[in-house]
């Protein structure tokens, strides 16, 4: 039994109760999937890190964040190839093969997609994947058969600091530092055109320099603190167990 991400970085050690859970299904198979963490209902980001970042087994971290393979495809079943079988057949088979797994689930498919995008929402679950019901498996992250639709929050943040530009930005903020409510939500360094990372640049420069808000260590790197009241509109994925933005793009100046 072997399992690896789609890097072909082998994470077979470091994930032993999944192992476990598939050596319990029969016969030779490859399933696609995603490995989760699942805390008060819902996925968890941070804690399926902190288990696939650690190379070595640690019986607390097994304890504490549990995980689970959330199989939603099947490429091969024995020595029969099932890429070019349609996705619906594709489903079939992989229900059958995994059954009441506990730690290899079957990802169930819906064609419901408004209700299901309503769900998504009100519970602030990450968002829905799109598949085309008869298409084949493509090999990569992506294809024309499969649409992400990440449910993205918007918010209304502070600019309290800036970061320098490297690269094509030198000369320019890298990112801006963001708060709200006098606390640190993050840094947003893309959305912005050319005219925008000028314009916002000009007056960041005129600011006088005033003490820094949050040490570097919380924001991540070296900045430049400025009091201006500006305020910008973000969209981001969604937060951290510290509130800090995931994702942030920048929408607009307010």
């Amino acid at each position: 039994m072997t399992l690896q991400n789609r890097h072909g970085v082998d994470y077979t050690v470091r994930l032993p109760e999944i192992v476990d859970g598939a050596k319990k299904i029969p016969g030779a198979f490859v399933l696609d999937g995603e490995v989760i963490c699942i805390e008060n209902g819902k996925e968890s980001f941070t804690p399926c890190q902190r288990r696939c970042s650690t190379q070595i087994p640690d019986p607390y971290l097994r304890f504490t964040y549990p995980v689970v393979f959330m199989a939603f495809d099947i490429l091969r079943l024995g020595e029969e190839d099932l890429t070019d079988k349609p996705y619906w057949k594709r489903k079939e088979i992989l229900r059958d093969l995994v059954g009441d797994n506990p730690t290899v689930r079957f990802v169930p498919y819906r064609r419901d997609l408004r209700k299901a995008w309503e769900e998504v929402v009100a519970e602030g679950r990450e968002g829905l994947i799109l598949k085309d019901f008869n298409s084949r498996y493509v090999e990569g992250e992506r294809s024309w058969s499969w649409l992400k639709v990440k449910n993205f929050r918007t918010e209304e943040c502070e600019v309290v600091g800036w970061t320098d530009g490297k690269g094509s930005r030198a000369g320019a903020f890298g990112s801006l530092v963001l708060a709200k409510d006098g606390k640190f939500r993050g840094c947003v360094g893309s959305g912005f055109s050319c005219y925008e990372l000028m314009k916002i640049m000009e007056e960041l420069r005129s600011s006088p320099a005033v003490p820094k808000p949050f040490p570097e260590t919380t924001v991540g790197e070296p900045y430049h603190a400025v009091k201006l009241g500006m305020r910008v509109l973000v969209k981001y994925y969604e937060t951290t167990p510290f509130g800090v933005m995931r994702h942030p793009v920048f929408l607009k100046r307010l």
